[in-house]
């Protein structure tokens, strides 16, 4: 957010367009201020440890509060961000809607505060039908008050029968995420300890990074899968891996939307994936990709095997992950939601 050349800034200021003024509070080491356009400021706060920059945060929106006369304040957490959002609401009398992506580390004192701050605020904006449900039916939150506004991203359709293949004796399954423990990469390793032994073919290629990079990685050395697991780094530009694959797995033991899954089959990949997120809602089991249950690491062999000897299956999922993934909304329509769901958070 705070780089003005990054894709998210861009998306940042293509928001700004849509009302007066848009102001970021980011979380921050180093607090500083960047204009991003004549409509839209960020701002770091600063601060050396994540009690520090939230104090800081509620700091800077006092600030800008006592300067300026904001009428929505939207945060993109139901946590710590909501709380300090909440209270800088109730201080200046906005609006107040809070962004749900999914409940990750959902428990102790983040779970107190979901449960306190989510029905009070005056719109949520959340990425699935899945997720609009679980805020009715366990935060009773109350449904005309949420907006659906799945993630909008610049697709790069390919035709599955075109795909880059370099070792055509290979069959690439390619997984894309943070390598932390709720994406459940480890499952997918365990699965392919399985795999090759009657499938040696068979490759998993990890794209991605993070804190659980060093176990993954001696868990590969261990089980003497250096031929089979590839571990590709942080990538910038997907759409190479998503061209050289054959299937993609997602094996998250959460997830609120799943980006990735909608590249992946916007690039015409079968996909293999957790019932999380967008399953049920783009990935339909059987239809557009196969919905294994969460942590079922022998279903997922069994979809991994399913997938590899099947053709025709795989052309199958791949054409229906396409359309599926061309009907979800345009950014016009996205940006339509984001602004609706604005004006319930101030009754407009």
């Amino acid at each position: 957010m705070l780089d003005k050349n990054s894709a998210l800034a861009a998306r940042v200021v293509e928001y700004g367009g849509l009302v007066e003024r848009y102001d970021i509070i980011v979380p921050s080491a180093k607090a500083e201020q960047i204009e991003l356009s004549g409509r839209v400021m960020d701002y770091g706060s600063g601060g050396s440890g994540k009690l520090a920059r939230f104090f800081k945060i509620y700091q800077t929106g006092k600030k800008l509060g006592r300067e300026e006369k904001y009428d929505v304040i939207t945060v993109q957490d139901q946590y710590y961000l909501a709380l300090v959002g909440l209270l800088l609401a109730k201080k200046f009398r906005a609006g107040l809607e809070i962004q749900v992506h999914g409940f990750e580390k959902f428990q102790g004192l983040r779970k107190l505060i979901a449960e306190y701050v989510l029905p009070r605020a005056g719109a949520i904006r959340c990425v699935s039908q899945r997720l609009r449900r679980e805020l009715v039916e366990k935060f009773g939150v109350e449904e005309e008050r949420i907006t659906v506004a799945p993630i909008h991203s610049e697709l790069r359709i390919t035709n599955y029968e075109l795909r880059i293949k370099k070792d055509t004796n290979k069959f690439i399954f390619l997984t894309v995420g943070r390598l932390v423990s709720v994406k459940n990469i480890g499952m997918q390793i365990e699965a392919m300890r399985e795999v090759v032994k009657s499938r040696p073919e068979a490759e998993l290629w990890i794209a991605g990074d993070g804190m659980e990079r060093k176990n993954l990685e001696l868990r590969i050395k261990n089980y003497e899968l250096g031929k089979n697991i590839k571990m590709l780094g942080w990538k910038n530009d997907l759409a190479p891996h998503y061209n050289m694959a054959d299937a993609f797995l997602l094996t998250s033991n959460s997830e609120g939307w799943g980006m990735v899954v909608i590249g992946a089959a916007a690039a015409g990949l079968p996909i293999i994936m957790t019932d999380v997120g967008c399953a049920g809602e783009v990935i339909k089991n059987g239809e557009s990709g196969l919905v294994i249950p969460v942590r079922d690491k022998e279903k997922l062999i069994e979809a991994m095997l399913k997938i590899m000897a099947d053709e025709n299956l795989r052309k199958k999922l791949s054409e229906n992950a396409k359309l599926a993934a061309g009907r979800l909304p345009s950014k016009a329509e996205t940006m339509a939601l984001y602004k609706k769901s604005w004006g319930l958070a101030v009754n407009l």
